[in-house]
């Protein structure tokens, strides 16, 4: 999902390590943080991230691995996962301090 999203924007594939690193914490960041502004509450930050690394690993996963049966497409969509725990420490750490700021907590009120 956001392979395609950087594709479409930079015309190429940009390196895997900026994708992972960079392109990717950036995106779910601001996406986190958004959900966080609407609803108010800080922990829908980590849902939401988590729950985008699991929907951007299911795509990425049955892309590659659609045609080997449900066994493989589940053991890799964990592995998957896991290969990606680095990254999301990374943009936990980018949405909670951006919601902590106290900006933030006055303008949005995000508790």
């Amino acid at each position: 999902m956001f392979k395609d999203m950087a594709f479409y924007m930079f015309g190429h594939e940009i390196d895997p390590f900026l994708q992972l690193f960079v392109f990717e914490p950036i995106v779910i960041t601001i996406i986190a943080v958004l959900a966080a502004i609407v609803t108010k509450k800080a922990w829908t930050m980590a849902l939401v991230i988590i729950l985008l690394n699991i929907i951007d690993n299911a795509i990425d996963v049955n892309f590659l691995f659609g045609d080997q049966g449900i066994g493989t497409v589940l053991g890799q969509n964990v592995a998957f996962f896991f290969s990606n725990i680095f990254s999301m420490f990374y943009e936990f750490v980018l949405s909670f301090l951006l919601a902590g700021l106290p900006f933030m907590h006055k303008k949005f009120g995000i508790a």
